[in-house]
């Protein structure tokens, strides 16, 4: 059960992550220019949330062992 939890996890963070990465790609270039520091924080939060998640699971699974 476990082993799902995580591949969902991972799943649905990558799938995130790719919709945002090509949505963000679209757009008029006086946009892109503007979206481009929005786009960093962005993928800052996405490189934060998987070191959280991360730490979390390791943790998780050296508790339980």
């Amino acid at each position: 059960m476990m082993t799902i939890s995580i591949v969902l996890v991972v799943a649905i963070s990558l799938v995130a992550l790719v919709g945002t990465l090509s949505l963000a790609g679209k757009s008029d270039s006086d946009y892109s220019a503007a979206t481009r520091g929005n786009l960093l924080n962005l993928s800052y939060i996405y490189i934060g949330l998987a070191l959280i998640l991360t730490v979390g699971i390791v943790y998780f699974v050296i508790k339980l062992a």
